[in-house]
């Protein structure tokens, strides 16, 4: 019954990216810009927004072009290769799906490890794969296009090998450690008289872990290569990926070393070397391919090995990308993280964590009240002071949280790899008593998760994007259009969505400058988008009047102007005035759209005087809640009253 209840999950999450509309939810910048914007540009040749991250300014790209190649490429090259066949063609939706499908299949990833994890430590793997599935970090973001996802299968890949390799051991010692609990129980029970009530025992004393030396599996030295292909690509991929880790690497490093002799050094010495391979091979690849993507490497050198020789010099290698060395260099500067945002360390903590994984956290401190219970009681000294497998899934947990509390800037999506160890010690504490079904308040949870972060979240964002590609493809019945979109208390606009080519401007760009003389013969619609971000609405009164001004935005005949602002509806009121130059006229609406910068106010009153139809008091609860929860937009259109009034 457990395997059918996680394959229902299963296909629900793929179901998810069939119907990108029902779970639209636009979680964050980064599921477009580290990912899919660039790659559409480089494949489709679609016109788009290249970030900082993956620019040659100092202190150099960040972004490893290997996992995003590996996952959203090949699925944009196998959308590319179905549309030149025919087969299917290039919208807005299968630019989401496909991406979206291949994270998915990613995200398998993590399914698999967490079942050979559990089963290798005789937990209920089905259990742990419900958990897994249902929760709502799963079915909301490993649906979508974060690096994260690919962070979290190979954190889960790497936990998978480092407790495969003490398989044998785990098992043993939990025996031998039940049994003395047996044993522990009977004598107590023969002592009639000095019986006395025994403190619970947490669950992080369960399940215990050796300290005696072990002889070394066959398969010890394919562990050690394939762990560090695991870490070095990961790292590549998240360079935080080093956070999450360390203990695991750690224990399989010494797990089994008791002592400091020279039989011991040897061991560590011998697994250390064994991870060597298969981190410098890796290492090795990524600096090249990401030195080829970047330009600071010349593809040709590596063709010619006369020529690689002779350019082996210091001039090479302070030419070559390391994208991880670049992270690290841009992130411990507070400077380049202000505008990103400053949260206090505990942020994880108290915050995110909760937040992805709250009923799994309480499990935790549950846990944790319990263990330290039984701290002090000195006939549990011996167990207490062993290293067990929960311990170590406690640590796996805590260690990454703690590290990166570290980095003053703090999103939930960071954490999201530390589900694995907490699926591995609380899953059977969440699901209900001898049933594959997780507990109520854990489904209502996620559920919550689901359409607010799945659904809601600047839901209006991506459908509205489809919506601007269909104004700019009209058809051109007299002149071709100037086009202005600007979007106001939004996300990025992600440009790929718009899929055009050629034909996205920068703000203030002069169609008559030699650059873009090009474009003038075709008399093709040309669009610009200005991204106001979280501007005050002075500055996007300016924005427009720059717009709508011929010194500021030149655009030469034959084209004309059409400018839309697009903003939630929570800022209606700034829309609803009528002004001297111009006013906002509401055409459009995408529900389902919530922005938690700009929340909607419940009980709106105000009358609306640019469009009275429109006011708030005039529509029934229904049409209220439905339109206070949606993305406007609207078009500008100046006023010219003045103008006849003048002539007259």
């Amino acid at each position: 019954m457990g395997a059918k209840v996680w394959l229902c999950l299963v296909i629900l999450r793929f179901m998810v990216c069939f119907y990108p509309g029902q779970m639209k939810g636009y979680i964050h910048p980064d599921q477009f810009f580290q990912t899919v914007e660039p790659l559409a540009g480089d494949i489709f040749g679609f016109d788009h927004l290249r970030t900082w991250d993956w620019n040659a300014t100092s202190p150099g790209p960040i972004r490893n072009i290997l996992f995003p190649y590996a996952s959203v490429g090949a699925s944009f090259f196998a959308l590319k290769q179905l549309s030149t066949s025919g087969y299917i063609d290039i919208s807005g939706y299968t630019l989401q799906a496909f991406p979206r499908l291949a994270m998915t299949a990613a995200s398998l990833i993590a399914d698999i490890a967490v079942y050979k994890t559990a089963k290798s430590l005789d937990l209920n793997p089905w259990n742990c794969l419900t958990i897994l599935a249902s929760s709502y970090a799963t079915l909301a973001f490993h649906t979508r296009t974060f690096t994260n996802v690919f962070e979290c299968a190979l954190f889960a890949l790497v936990l998978m090998l480092v407790v495969m390799s003490h398989k044998d051991d785990l098992l043993q010692n939990k025996r031998h450690l039940e049994g003395n609990t047996s044993n522990t129980k009977s004598d107590n029970n023969r002592h009639v008289g000095k019986k006395r009530k025994t403190k619970p025992k947490s669950s992080i004393e369960k399940q215990a872990v050796p300290h005696a030396a072990t002889s070394s599996s066959p398969n010890e030295a394919l562990v050690g290569f394939c762990l560090g292909f695991i870490v070095i690509l990961g790292s590549f991929c998240r360079p935080t990926f080093p956070a999450f880790f360390i203990i695991p690497i750690s224990f399989w490093i010494t797990g089994s070393v008791t002592s400091g002799d020279i039989k011991a050094v040897w061991e560590i010495f011998k697994r250390v070397a064994y991870i060597v391979p298969g981190a410098f091979m890796t290492f090795v690849v990524c600096i090249v391919m990401d030195s080829i993507y970047y330009g600071t490497l010349d593809a040709a050198i590596l063709n010619n090995p006369t020529l690689l020789v002779q350019n082996l010099n210091l001039d090479l290698l302070h030419n070559i990308t390391i994208t991880p060395l670049n992270f690290i260099k841009y992130n411990i500067q507070n400077s380049n993280l202000s505008p990103h945002g400053i949260h206090p360390r505990i942020t994880h903590f108290l915050v995110n964590v909760p937040m992805l994984f709250l009923p799994l956290f309480v499990c935790f401190l549950k846990d944790a009240v319990s263990f330290y219970k039984t701290w002090h009681d000195r006939s549990l000294a011996n167990e207490i002071s062993l290293i067990t497998s929960h311990k170590l899934f406690v640590l796996m947990f805590l260690t990454p949280i703690m590290l990166l509390s570290l980095i003053p800037h703090q999103e939930p999506r960071y954490i999201l790899p530390v589900i694995v160890p907490l699926v591995l010690l609380y899953s059977d504490s969440l699901m209900k008593p001898l049933s594959s079904i997780p507990k109520m308040y854990w489904i209502l949870f996620n559920l919550i998760g689901c359409i607010i972060f799945g659904h809601f979240h600047q839901g209006g964002l991506v459908p509205c994007m489809e919506y601007l590609h269909k104004v700019a493809t009209r058809p051109i019945d007299n002149n071709p259009t100037s086009f202005h979109f600007v979007f106001f208390h939004t996300y990025m606009p992600p440009q790929h969505l718009l899929h055009l080519q050629d034909q996205i401007l920068p703000p203030f760009a002069n169609l008559s400058m030699e650059k873009y003389q090009h474009i003038l013969p075709k008399q093709e619609n040309v669009v610009t988008i200005h991204d106001l971000m979280g501007s005050d609405q002075l500055t996007m009164f300016d924005r427009v009047d720059k717009i709508l001004s011929d010194t500021k935005t030149v655009t030469p005949k034959p084209y004309q102007k059409e400018i839309y602002v697009i903003s939630p509806a929570s800022l209606d009121t700034i829309f609803c005035r009528l002004n001297v130059k111009y006013n906002f006229k509401l055409i459009n609406q995408f529900t389902h759209h919530l922005s938690m910068e700009d929340p909607p106010e419940w009980f709106p009153s105000y009358e609306c005087v640019a469009q009275p139809d429109r006011s708030y008091s005039r529509m029934n609860f229904g049409d209220t809640f439905q339109t206070m929860l949606s993305l406007f937009v609207y078009k500008v259109e100046p006023v010219t009253y003045l103008d006849n009034v003048a002539k007259s």
